[in-house]
């Protein structure tokens, strides 16, 4: 099995095909519907934020996982996804957890099935 590298721009495709390889991204990898409802967070994500990927399905990224995503860049980028269905952007973010500063790359890109797939990469 290939790596799929951050940022690709048709991961999103590549994981439609095959889903399953979400599991083995070595970055964070999260679906949420348009509303922010969490419907996939892999196992690189649960490790880079201590979390059980089981225990946030189905809970709002953006209140009740990362509320600080809610800054200006993320959550503007996201409400575009939201009102339009469409979002390819790669920007830098840190992310305020457990007191601390994390510098990480973001890639939110649109899937075909009307959700957003939000990558996630520490720098």
């Amino acid at each position: 099995m290939d790596v799929i590298p951050f940022g690709t721009n048709d991961i999103d495709n590549i994981l439609q095909a095959e889903p399953r390889r979400a599991e083995y991204l070595p970055f964070g990898a999260v679906m949420v519907d348009r509303t922010g409802k969490i419907l996939k967070y892999n196992k690189a994500e649960g490790l880079i934020a201590g979390r059980d990927p089981s225990s946030v399905m189905g809970k709002n990224f953006f209140n009740d996982i990362a509320p600080c995503a809610k800054g200006k860049r993320f959550h503007s980028e996201f409400i575009k996804f939201a009102k339009t269905g469409q979002v390819n952007t790669l920007f830098d973010y840190q992310f305020a957890y457990k007191g601390a500063n994390v510098k990480v790359r973001i890639h939110l890109k649109a899937s075909n099935d009307g959700n957003c797939w939000i990558f996630v990469k520490r720098t």
